[in-house]
């Protein structure tokens, strides 16, 4: 009786075991291909983000549009030979990041969150978009060259950065940056984003 019932016990002891095992093992093996399976997705993730930032290439968020007018005079023969042009311009000044795909990325989470490190927000053009001569004074002993009035306009376009760089312009253009980075990811499907520029 005692065999019989020591028998039983071992059988199901035994039984215990194996099922333990193959328990432990299922729960193993599901947490490893689990695992597997978050690294896959985090490395498509990581892809995306790239594809996505390498079709912006260069990235402006934001200009700006100035104008002035400007006075060139110029006198010759104790000043009796006098040459003037007043002269009004137009200039664009555009910030942003010159090559967006310079962005560091690390997706975690798996595959939930994104940190990017986006390069410095930095002046990417500066042009002059029109010029008009207004009036104008011509003596044949004394004349202004086209070489004078550009180096002219473009003293003046180094004052008129100045002045703008000063009202916040590029921290206005960092922080339309951060909302089109964003706006992107959050269409990407990431739940968490987390956006800085790279302090170098």
């Amino acid at each position: 009786m005692i065999t019989a019932l020591s028998k039983l016990f071992n059988k199901i002891l035994l039984k215990i075991i194996i099922i333990s095992a193959l328990l432990a093992a299922l729960f193993f093996g599901s947490r490893f291909g689990w695992q597997k399976l978050g690294e896959v997705k985090t490395e498509k993730s990581s892809a995306l983000v790239f594809r996505e930032l390498e079709r912006c290439s260069q990235l402006v968020t934001a200009k700006n549009t100035y104008s002035d007018i400007i006075s060139i005079k110029k006198t010759r023969i104790a000043g009796f030979a006098k040459t003037f042009s007043i002269i009004k311009y137009t200039g664009t000044i555009k910030a942003g990041i010159s090559d967006i795909t310079k962005s560091k990325i690390s997706v975690y989470n798996r595959g939930k969150a994104v940190k990017i490190t986006l390069p410095k927000v930095e002046i990417l053009s500066n042009d002059i978009s029109n010029i008009e001569i207004f009036d104008e004074g011509k003596s044949i002993f004394v004349a202004i060259s086209i070489k004078e009035i550009f180096e002219e306009i473009h003293f003046n376009q180094e004052t008129a950065s100045a002045e703008i760089l000063e009202t916040g312009f590029l921290e206005e253009a960092e922080a339309q940056a951060v909302k089109i980075i964003e706006a992107m990811l959050y269409a990407a499907g990431f739940d968490q984003i987390d956006i800085e520029f790279d302090a170098l």
